[in-house]
């Protein structure tokens, strides 16, 4: 069994626990997505992942923490902000096909790489836009999702005002990072899960 083999293997039992048995159309879709993302390591700053078993575990696999947060959306709309290369998003959009998912970023290479994996999964429920946050409406998604690159105190506020009253924040973060924990203004701590990678964790907050 090679490794590309072990990590699908990995990546549906880690969804399983979350409840989610995978269709053969999800799984076809998650090989493609990281089958790109693989693609894109070797060929853009936007991506690290150069191989497609580190694409589904470590890009990807984060994702499947979200399956396991109550109170996150399954449908309406979810932000996923400073998408990156669009793998959290993407995935979530896999995974919960009633969700519309926004891959948003403000820099045009993130931006169009969210575009070129949107295009390729061909899902109906997924699209790039190129934005900043502060220029999206306030309380326009259910829910939104962002892997910390700030700390809590100064990402969440920014974050928080796209949500709607009773929605849902996911913000991926290092499992050491205090910040994530403190209180926020208008912000309740749901818990924190962990994640395919090692050190990485996601805590939910109710707006």
């Amino acid at each position: 069994m090679d490794a590309t083999q072990v990590a699908f293997q990995r990546f549906q039992r880690a969804a399983r626990a979350g409840g989610l048995s995978l269709s053969a159309q999800q799984l076809g879709l998650l090989a493609r997505a990281a089958e790109w993302l693989a693609a894109l390591g070797h060929t853009s700053g936007v991506s690290g992942y150069e191989s497609v078993d580190l694409a589904l575990i470590r890009a990807m696999g984060p994702a499947l923490a979200y399956l396991q947060a109550d109170a996150a959306p399954r449908r309406g709309r979810l932000a996923d902000i400073g998408a990156g290369n669009g793998a959290i998003g993407a995935t979530i959009a896999i995974l919960e096909q009633n969700l519309m998912v926004d891959l948003v970023d403000r820099a045009q290479r993130a931006y169009t790489a969210c575009e070129i994996l949107a295009a390729r999964l061909g899902i109906a429920n997924l699209r790039a836009i190129r934005a900043d946050v502060r220029a999206l409406r306030s309380g326009e998604y259910d829910g939104a999702v962002f892997r910390a690159l700030a700390r809590g105190e100064r990402a969440l506020p920014l974050v928080r005002r796209v949500v709607r009253p009773a929605g849902f924040v996911g913000a991926f973060h290092r499992a050491d990072d205090a910040a994530f924990g403190s209180a926020v203004t208008e912000i309740e701590p749901l818990g924190s899960w962990p994640t395919l990678v090692g050190g990485l964790v996601l805590t939910g907050y109710r707006i």
